[in-house]
């Protein structure tokens, strides 16, 4: 994602929200995903029993980051769950 995202100057000229520096937005950008990542790298040091590609919910089904509460439950993907329901082509 680091490698790919762009920020268009033109497109933040059209947004016209505020004054925004498309420099400034690439690092800023940069400097969360390589903190994010440190946090699931940790994370995943620190208990690689913890399954992979599920949602962490707590009690009431709200998501959270697992490495912030250790008290949330995996929520697995699942048709009509995560998921989508993928439907063939009608012939």
């Amino acid at each position: 994602m680091k490698r790919f995202a762009k920020v268009d100057p033109a497109r933040l000229e059209e947004i016209r929200a505020r004054d925004l520096d498309p420099v400034a937005l690439k690092m800023a950008w940069m400097e969360m995903s390589d903190a994010a990542e440190a946090q699931m790298i940790r994370v995943a040091d620190e208990q690689p029993e913890l399954p992979e590609g599920v949602a962490f919910v707590d009690s009431n089904g709200k998501p959270g980051w697992i490495g912030n509460n250790p008290t949330l439950r995996p929520h697995p993907p699942s048709l009509r769950g995560c998921w989508p329901n993928v439907h063939g082509l009608q012939p």
